[in-house]
């Protein structure tokens, strides 16, 4: 299985999410470029791994955090330091991947299936991953968007039921109640594909 990530993240040469986000709001053009790039050093791979375990494939997940990038930037006046910067970002990423999960949806009579699935994983060029981290994710996939989101950020994101409160604008005990769903319902297509 792929390492958790945690939301505690250094922004090359600014301490603390004070200092860039200040650095990010400057007159000067030069100290923002540098404190974006600096933010994309440190968050782009997080965050497109993250939307990429969401949606399931390269193309939507890499659209998603160019969205997700664009809202920080022209949203940063109404971040309020009521969390971690990282977690708001995840928060934003987080309603991105979301609302393209809805849109796909809408779009289409869509149906999950999981061998199809597995098969496309196991042809992704930008995939790495053993049969089991496959198999995995395609179960991750199975799970209802909100239930899969929920699962996404407390298992792979180690975030705390209060920041996924704030991500998906559900209350702490349906998050508690999704989760333990998530984790019965992974397990059995994970025995049943493992030979």
């Amino acid at each position: 299985m792929q390492e958790k990530s945690s939301t505690s993240f250094c922004y090359k040469g600014y301490p603390t999410d004070r200092d860039i986000v200040e650095a990010l709001s400057s007159d000067n053009n030069s100290v923002r470029n540098q404190a974006f790039e600096a933010l994309l050093d440190t968050l782009q791979k997080p965050i497109y791994f993250h939307l990429r375990r969401l949606l399931g494939n390269h193309e939507d997940a890499a659209d998603a955090s160019q969205t997700t990038f664009i809202k920080v930037h022209t949203s940063l006046n109404t971040f309020a330091f009521k969390s971690k910067l990282s977690s708001w970002i995840f928060t934003i990423a987080t309603r991105q991947g979301l609302d393209l999960l809805r849109k796909r949806r809408s779009n289409q009579d869509f149906e999950y299936d999981f061998d199809k699935h597995l098969i496309t994983l196991q042809s992704d060029i930008f995939f790495e991953g053993d049969q089991i981290e496959q198999i995995f994710q395609a179960a991750v996939l199975s799970l209802p968007e909100k239930q899969r989101a929920v699962f996404i950020l407390k298992y792979f994101e180690n975030l705390d039921y209060k920041t996924i409160s704030a991500a998906t604008n559900t209350s702490i005990g349906a998050l508690k109640a999704s989760y333990h769903h998530a984790k019965k319902k992974i397990k059995p297509f994970i025995l049943s594909y493992v030979k």
